[in-house]
């Protein structure tokens, strides 16, 4: 055990000397534990809804499969899980690029800082998304139910797939221009970025109609709400189908997406290392608790 003399005193060293370090030698793994995160989140709630016949078996919405216990509660664990591993993976993926733009390009900086920023915005989405679950109808009435639930699951839901098209579409122009990637990782990217947004354009169409044939066709008739008590849709109609069928679409897209980003992940490696303030002396700089490294 190391003893450091200071001015108080003798202080002991709670590391024994040998600091405990935390060490992942290739980071590839955490997009895509992410990815698989938000694939079970669509998957393990559907199974639940349609093996209870609560919910019609072809294609019902997202946010309806994991609206009502327990799915609520597998959709919101799966979501809050990938969110963390988010949380992880994309400040890791922001000092790789910070690394790798050898010539200092400003507009590889602005873009690597824009997606960093974008993509916590979609992690908080998810977690949003998953705590406000639609189904959650233990409520007095329609009323309280839009303003208690509904308003912040859309809040989480835009930023979910706002965060991701930015993040998408950042990546893919960084992915062009940053040095020592190739053009190919680039064009596999593009047609994502295309389909994404065709989706996008398809789903906003039916989406007013949808919710009107939710909320009726005078949504702003605040007395009428408070009448009336909301239930989870029984039969779709086709406007449902065509937003269900988008949803479903840019949601494995964007899983995929993240997963591409495996074997750029794998040349980085992390190291986190525990250490007693005991062990650096008044005058000692105290070395790095987190480290990434990039592998050559």
């Amino acid at each position: 055990m190391r003893v450091v003399e200071s001015q108080v005193g003798l202080v002991f060293c709670a590391c024994w000397d040998d600091h405990i370090s935390i060490k992942l030698r290739k980071c590839g793994i955490l997009p895509v534990c992410m990815a698989l995160c938000l694939i079970a989140s669509l998957i393990l709630p559907y199974i639940s809804m349609v093996a209870r016949k609560v919910l019609p078996a072809f294609l019902p919405l997202v946010s309806d499969t994991g609206g009502s216990p327990p799915s609520s509660g597998v959709f919101a664990i799966c979501l809050i899980l990938g969110s963390f591993f988010g949380f992880i993976t994309f400040p890791i993926l922001y000092f790789n690029i910070k690394h790798r733009n050898i010539n200092d390009s400003k507009y590889i900086r602005l873009a690597n800082k824009l997606t960093l920023l974008f993509s916590v915005i979609s992690c908080l989405g998810l977690v949003i998304t998953g705590a406000f679950p639609v189904g959650y109808t233990d409520i007095p009435n329609m009323f309280e139910w839009f303003t208690a639930v509904v308003w912040e699951h859309c809040l989480g839901a835009i930023m979910i797939f706002g965060g991701c098209f930015a993040v998408q579409f950042l990546t893919t122009v960084m992915w062009w221009y940053l040095p020592g990637t190739s053009r190919k990782a680039a064009y596999i990217r593009i047609p994502f970025i295309c389909i994404y947004i065709l989706f996008f354009f398809i789903a906003a169409y039916p989406l007013p109609a949808m919710l009107l044939e939710l909320l009726g066709q005078s949504p702003f008739d605040f007395a009428r709400m408070k009448n009336r008590v909301y239930d989870t849709p029984r039969e779709y109609s086709v406007n449902y189908l065509i937003c269900s069928f988008c949803e479903y679409s840019m949601c494995v897209m964007s899983a995929v997406f993240l997963a591409m980003f495996y074997k750029d992940m794998q040349n980085v490696s992390l190291r986190i290392v525990l250490r007693h303030k005991s062990c650096v002396t008044e005058f000692e700089e105290p070395a790095p608790s987190i480290k990434v490294k990039n592998i050559t």
